[in-house]
């Protein structure tokens, strides 16, 4: 068939068969070419010709079917064309629009459709709106809540209270119904989500040895200390071959030998693994003076190698091991119940939902496949499941089943595909497409497992019933990006990170040919380039390199937008440069249809985001500010579009007329007319009512105003009568375009900027009315719902879509949306952006094989904990999604058929190429998984892949790393570095030396003016210190600062920490706790201890041991606290009078918190009274201590600074306003006189009175 030439492998693709055949095709290898061309050659056999309605061809998009139809028939008709005679042609043609290329959704459909009677289902039924199901999804799991607390389960109530934030249930709402999204991924639901609570049902050391949790812990452990090996060892050799550093011989064997130890412990138990991690010592170093030594450069590498070491040990103890084995068994077994009661909430829900759709006669996406997979079993006398009559008829008549994108596949349609065909039959008959390494979809819980099981098992070999076939050729991109591709990922890809390893049987073999530029005017192609912004000029903190920080933080907050920014003017620049060359030159591509060299155009350029959130906002604006057209489908902004708003805030307001907010917004549109003013005037007339019942008002007269308000008002109130009438009758869809044309507004915003994008944004919203008239909710309220929750699932919509597939634009897109597309220039942008790993902080994880992963919530201590299950799957997922992220890198450069362009930030680039270099330095060949795994970030990656090139000398040189790293690949690349002085200030801006001064205004003298001037900007605000002033402070601040000086000599504890930095106690150079922790300490221990049992200080000594067991208070806290001083207090006059009122029933109160309000001129002595004294401040403080006697009560507050005897004068002075403010504070709240107030000094262990 036609004039292509093929290749070896793509012809065996083409016409192997008889076997289950799996087809790896690698990126650019014509898969969809061969694809069609094995269904073409099936069916024009005019020897055993197949009708091409017996082919099952599943694709992955409802367009890629669409697109392989056209194919088809486009082949079909060149066929016809050379033999016109041919009836099997003829035939296929006219078989074509009934044949069977389609998603695995529309198969299961017409499935469902055919055979509904056999699983008991109304044809009538119509496939729902997602956000149909999420509000069916919202009323559904509130009434299943209902009930559970109607019925007062107390399982359910501890589930609740465990898993729920501290306000509503909400928080567990998602985790059910996240649950229940999940479970749905799978072929059996209802099995899965029972199977893994009871795996948690486990009593003994042994089971849980044998769990997959233990497996998945030991190989991620494997990884790791393989990895700290290699480091101690590379350090190692490095001090054997430096002179000076044989000091450190001991201390390096050392650490190694007790790594090994801990490596050959993962062959056995989880006891013997925790007992070796915890006799893991690193012995201290010997000192070694830099003088002594011959390289000081070695000898900070090999101790900065030993520190990271001790780092990711003492991490990886405190993220797994923390607890002893029988404790992370105990907290199995406790989160059991919580578990079980999790899946059976989750049943609930999914039995209801689906009694709840098949009363409204409708289907969600999730139920065509499991309800095709319900057609297509059944279940012999032993419950065994088997296929059903349908099924085995789909076996019988399908002569062939391939499967397009097969690396997406997840596990309910793998079991759909092994049901259709005769996969394990003795003429099987599956054919199978897809590259692993493409696999980008796992949120959508695709499993490239599935591929890759078959892909190792199956043999390159025909002959039997299961073959593979690799297709390796890329027939897409110029040699410059092949072997810069191959050599990225033959250095970071492995079986580990990417599931797969990139060896040269995995590489692109160069396919494609490219002329050569044969005029010295033309530039072409060129190395792969990779410009790197430093961020460090962007911060005042002089905090780690992206790749030093241990975050495990996807989040955006991290991302600067001047950065954003600065690297968006970056591409712009290098655009910019494509188009301008230095040299006079021009940049060409090869033109797709003639195969000719022409001058670059925008529409060959493509930028390529992670994700386009945030960052397409800004490279937009800094692209266009610099005359380059460019378009991005930002995912974003179309319910923020203005005649949107509009349109629902009238929606709003003739549903309820009673909200501020869509009323105001509604008046002060162009419908409307309203002004400020008028509003203004409106809102004056009555602060307390609503806009609407002002204005109604004014429209029955109730209120004078202006001629033209009053007409304005009358058309509102007319107008919404009107509208409310015809929407109780009208549908939704109809109802929406009639107020576009009674209220000329679909006209007005046509004249408006971007007039035809905002006329087909209103066009969106009418055909999402329309969609929401087909669904089972109706009215406009449910409408508002409907967008609202649309508008909450989906994000945002993103605006119309009003450009060609011509428009001479660079675009911007994800690099999901790329996918199957190519571009002659191809910028990778935004590569320093940290993975995402949030979702690693739920408190609940889910995976399909690994279960539940919960946090252990401990209601009695108030307290939670990791679970061992929960470490594990945490480890599992973060190895899958970087993985994916792999693979999705992957995708990004594979677009590029003539020019890759890299773009990324770093936040400090001298550390950050520090540890690039040192990751590079561990392994001749390739970077080690366990480093590749330390990358938080593609820039990571890409940048320690580059350190062993050749042309990463740039990155070498930089911090002065040796030249023995490099590795011999042919691939060129050139590096840069940025930072923000090379990018600020326009290069298009005039010079305006040449102005003279005398000429400005603002040199020329003006009485009238300079006075207007004077008068304006000099003017000064009345209350201006009251911003100035804290809403809220507490009594230590005001005591401190009537104090600041005195306050220098002495060591207060403080109630309320100002806002200063306090660096956690690891982090802390000191010993042991600080006085102001000492004071807590004590102050705790008297608010808890029992009043009971204080008579000896044995009691008081067994209170603080019942403190330390309940965990609140640890043992080195107990050691600050002496029970004897304690009791000295409770012997002393004021402790003895304390105890009197306690034991005879009067009001004992401790650590009692209080607000109350002091006037502002206390806390700022220099405002003027006058001014100020009605401006109140919240005071905020903590009492230690009051009770009461017969005539008043007595006040108590502890001390526990040093004073040294006969100073007692000074200190009494100093808290003598915190007093006064303390006994303000306890007349305000119990209405009765404070009659006495003490100091207790423990220091001394004495009391001062106040007076």
């Amino acid at each position: 068939m036609g004039d292509t030439k093929w290749t070896n492998e793509q012809l065996q693709a083409i016409s192997t068969r008889g076997c289950n055949l799996l087809v790896a095709a690698a990126a650019g290898s014509g898969k969809t070419a061969v694809l069609v061309e094995r269904i073409i050659r099936i069916i024009s056999n005019e020897e055993a010709p197949v009708d091409i309605d017996r082919l099952l061809v599943v694709t992955f998009t409802s367009a890629a079917a669409s697109e392989m139809r056209e194919r088809i028939a486009t082949a079909i008709s060149k066929a016809l064309e050379k033999s016109p005679n041919s009836k099997t042609l003829q035939r296929q043609l006219t078989l074509l629009s009934r044949s069977n290329i389609t998603t695995m959704h529309s198969f299961c459909l017409d499935v469902i459709k055919n055979n509904f009677h056999t699983i008991d289902l109304d044809p009538s039924f119509r496939i729902s709106d997602e956000t149909e199901n999420i509000l069916l999804k919202s009323e559904i799991i509130n009434e299943v809540f209902e009930d559970y607390y109607e019925e007062d389960n107390e399982g359910f109530k501890k589930l609740v209270e465990s898993y729920s934030g501290s306000r509503d249930d909400e928080k567990l709402k998602e985790i059910v119904l996240n649950l229940y999204r999940f479970s749905m991924s799978g072929p059996w639901p209802e099995k899965w989500l029972s199977d893994k609570a009871e795996e948690f049902n486990i009593d003994t050391l042994a089971q849980l040895n044998a769990t997959e949790w233990i497996k998945v812990l030991k190989e991620s452990l494997e990884v790791e200390i393989r990895g700290y090996l290699s480091m101690l060892r590379k350090a190692l050799n490095i001090i054997n071959e430096t002179d000076g550093l044989e000091p450190y011989l001991e201390a390096f064997s050392s650490d190694i030998g007790y790594l090994e130890r801990v490596y050959d412990s993962l062959d056995g138990g989880i006891e013997e693994l925790f007992e070796s991690l915890s006799t893991v010592e690193f012995i201290k170093l010997k000192v070694v003076r830099k003088n002594k030594v011959s390289d000081e450069n070695a000898q900070s590498i090999v101790k900065n190698i030993r520190d990271g070491v001790k780092k990711k040990i003492g991490k990886l103890i405190e993220d797994s091991f923390s607890m002893t084995p029988e404790e992370s068994l105990q907290g199995i077994k406790r989160a059991y119940p919580y578990m079980r009661m999790l899946g059976e909430v989750t049943l609930e829900f999914g039995k209801r939902f689906a009694e709840k759709k098949k009363e409204k006669n409708i289907l969600d996406f999730n139920d065509l496949e499991h309800l095709c997979l319900k057609i297509l079993i059944s279940k012999d006398e032993d419950g065994n499941i088997k296929p059903s009559k349908v099924a085995e008829g789909f076996k019988e008549y399908f002569d062939e089943v391939l499967v397009d994108e097969y690396q997406d596949s997840n596990n309910v349609q793998e079991t759909i595909i092994e049901l259709v065909s005769r996969k394990n039959s003795d003429n099987p008959n599956l054919f199978m497409v897809g590259d692993v390494k493409q696999s980008i979809y796992r949120f959508r819980q695709a499993k490239p497992e599935l591929f890759m099981q078959k892909y190792n098992e199956y043999p390159l070999e025909e002959g039997g019933l299961t073959r593979k076939v690799q297709l390796y050729k890329n027939f897409r991109s110029r040699d410059e990006v092949i072997s810069g591709v191959n050599f990225i990922f033959k250095k970071v890809m492995s079986s580990i990170v990417g599931e797969l390893e990139y060896t040269d049987e995995e590489a692109l073999n160069l396919g494609a040919s490219y002329k050569d530029v044969e005029d010295n005017e033309t530039l072409s192609a060129g190395p792969i380039e990779l410009h790197i912004l430093d961020k460090s000029g962007l911060y005042n903190d002089d905090s780690k390199g992206d790749f030093e920080s241990e975050g495990d933080n996807g989040s955006d907050e991290e991302e600067n937008l001047d950065a954003m920014t600065l690297e968006a003017r970056i591409v712009a620049k290098r655009i910019n440069e494509l188009f301008n060359p230095k040299d006079g030159k021009t940049y060409k591509v090869i033109d797709k249809g003639t195969g000719e060299y022409r001058s670059l155009k925008y529409k060959d350029i493509v930028i390529l985001l992670r994700a386009t959130k945030g960052w397409s906002e800004v490279f937009l604006d800094e692209l266009g500010c610099r005359g380059i057209p460019v378009y991005a489908d930002t995912g974003a902004g179309y319910f923020e579009s203005i005649e949107i708003r509009t349109i629902m805030a009238i929606l709003k307001i003739i549903d309820n007329p009673m909200q501020d907010v869509p009323v105001i917004s509604v008046l002060r549109s162009p419908i409307m007319g309203f002004s400020a003013e008028e509003l203004a005037d409106i809102r004056l007339l009555n602060k307390e009512d609503y806009f609407y019942e002002i204005i109604k008002k004014i429209y029955i007269n109730e209120y004078e105003v202006s001629e033209e308000l009053k007409k304005k008002c009358d058309y509102v109130i007319e107008s919404l009568n009107k509208w409310r009438k015809k929407a109780i009758y009208t549908p939704i869809d109809e109802f929406i375009w009639y107020l576009y044309m009674d209220t000329a507004y679909y006209g007005y915003v046509g004249a408006m900027p971007n007039g035809k994008l905002r006329q087909a944004n209103l066009k969106i919203l009418f055909q999402r009315a329309k969609q929401y008239e087909q669904t089972s909710f109706k009215g406009l309220f449910n409408f508002i719902n409907f967008i609202n929750k649309l508008r909450k699932s989906s994000g945002d919509m993103g605006s119309a879509k009003i450009l060609g597939e011509n428009e001479d634009v660079v675009r911007i897109m994800s690099i999901h949306k790329s996918k199957g597309l190519e571009f002659p220039v191809v910028f990778t942008s935004g590569v320093g952006k940290q993975f995402n790993l949030m979702d690693l902080n739920n408190s609940i994880l889910y995976h399909d094989e690994l279960g539940f992963g919960p946090e252990y919530v401990d209601l009695e201590k108030r307290n939670s904990y990791s679970t061992l299950p929960k470490e594990a799957i945490k480890k599992r997922i973060r190895l899958e999604t970087l993985s994916e992220e792999m693979r999705i890198l992957y995708v990004a450069f594979t677009r590029a058929k003539e020019k890759l362009i890299i773009t990324g930030a770093t936040r400090n680039l001298e550390k950050t190429l520090s540890s690039w270099t040192s990751s590079a330095a561990l392994d001749d060949e390739i970077i080690l998984p366990s480093e590749v795994l330390k990358g938080k970030s593609y820039l990571d990656w890409i940048g320690m892949a580059l350190c062993k090139h050749r042309d990463g000398d740039k990155l070498r040189d930089y911090v002065g790393a040796s030249l023995n790293l490099v590795t011999n690949d042919l691939s060129t690349w050139e590096v840069s570095f940025w930072t923000k002085s090379d990018l600020i200030g326009d290069e298009k801006n005039e010079s305006v030396d040449n102005i003279e001064e005398k000429n400005l205004l603002i040199n020329k003298k003006i009485e009238v003016v300079d006075k207007e001037v004077e008068r304006r900007l000099g003017y000064n605000y009345k209350y201006s210190a009251s911003g100035k002033l804290p809403s809220n402070i507490s009594v230590s601040d005001l005591k401190r600062a009537a104090y600041e000086e005195e306050e220098k000599e002495f060591q207060i504890v403080k109630i309320y920490g100002d806002k200063e930095i306090i660096k956690p106690r690891f982090m802390r150079e000191e010993k042991g706790l600080s006085a102001a922790e000492r004071g807590t300490v004590i102050h705790f221990v008297m608010q808890k201890i029992d009043f009971n049992k204080i008579n000896t200080v044995d009691e008081i000594r067994e209170q603080l041991e019942d403190l330390k067991n309940a965990d609140l208070l640890t043992e080195e806290e107990i050691k600050v606290v002496r029970p004897i001083k304690i009791q000295l207090f409770f012997k002393s006059s004021l402790g003895k009078r304390m105890l009197y009122a306690y034991n005879n029933n009067y009001m004992v109160q401790r650590e009692l918190p209080f607000f109350t309000e002091v006037c502002s001129t206390e806390v700022d002595k220099s405002l003027p009274k006058e001014i100020y004294e009605n401006e109140m401040v919240r005071l905020q403080g903590i009492i230690d201590c009051f009770f009461e006697e017969d005539d008043g009560i007595v006040l108590l507050d502890y001390k526990t600074d040093y004073v040294e005897e006969g100073n007692e004068e000074e200190i009494k002075e100093r808290y003598k306003l915190q007093m006064r403010y303390y006994k303000e504070a306890i007349e305000k709240i119990t209405g009765k006189n404070v009659k006495e107030s003490y100091l207790y000094l423990f220091y001394l262990d004495k009391e001062i009175s106040m007076k």
